[in-house]
């Protein structure tokens, strides 16, 4: 038989029992609300304003201009780019002009010296343009009775198809080639002009056909 439970009475407490062995120490309410060791988030944490090592951020996030030493680097090279530009661009028009004169001085040269062989003074041409290393296998008497053959006189004007000039360690060089054209005959010419005075090294002039 069971014995039989006595209710409480007014005013008597109700009897305390020892907690179970086995069970581990007593829990006082839920799972703390601590998250790792280390992190200790509040309930208004903010965001992460700082972005990677290095960087931070400008005002509402905007990201920041490069440092002035980048931007004072960008033009230095700039500069310098369009400086050399600059010297290419000149020494390129410099060149130009250089060739432009030689070119012209070649071909008043060459006109100055058929103006002097139709004029019947191929004795002065010879003395004035003709170089000393032609002079060795043409001599003045050779050049004057041969141009004397070809009976050239004042019509006689020269038309070129081709002038080069060029300058090699300080040494010019022009070659000059076309027509000499005569009342009534044309002749083909060629005159080859070397050294910083353009002494005549070469030449042929011979009737066309």
């Amino acid at each position: 038989m069971s014995t039989p439970q006595v209710p409480p009475q007014p005013n008597q407490e109700p009897q305390a029992f020892p907690p179970a062995w086995g069970g581990g120490a007593p829990q006082y309410g839920s799972t703390p609300p601590y998250g790792p060791p280390g992190q200790y988030p509040g309930p208004y944490a903010q965001p992460n304003l700082y972005g990677p090592p290095g960087q931070y951020p400008g005002p509402y996030g905007m990201p920041v201009p490069p440092p002035a030493k980048k931007r004072k680097l960008l033009w230095i090279l700039l500069g310098a780019g369009g400086a050399v530009l600059v010297l290419i661009i000149v020494g390129i028009v410099v060149l130009v002009n250089l060739l432009g004169n030689a070119t012209n001085r070649a071909m008043a040269v060459s006109d100055d010296f058929t103006r002097l062989i139709v004029n019947g003074q191929s004795s002065q041409a010879y003395d004035q343009y003709m170089d000393p290393v032609l002079t060795q296998s043409l001599t003045k008497e050779e050049f004057v009775s041969g141009v004397a053959g070809l009976g050239l006189d004042n019509s006689c004007k020269p038309h070129y198809d081709s002038v080069n000039v060029s300058s090699v360690n300080g040494n010019n060089t022009a070659n000059l080639a076309g027509t000499l054209q005569c009342q009534g005959k044309i002749l083909n010419f060629r005159y080859s002009f070397e050294g910083n005075d353009l002494k005549m090294d070469a030449i042929r002039l011979q009737p066309q056909g």
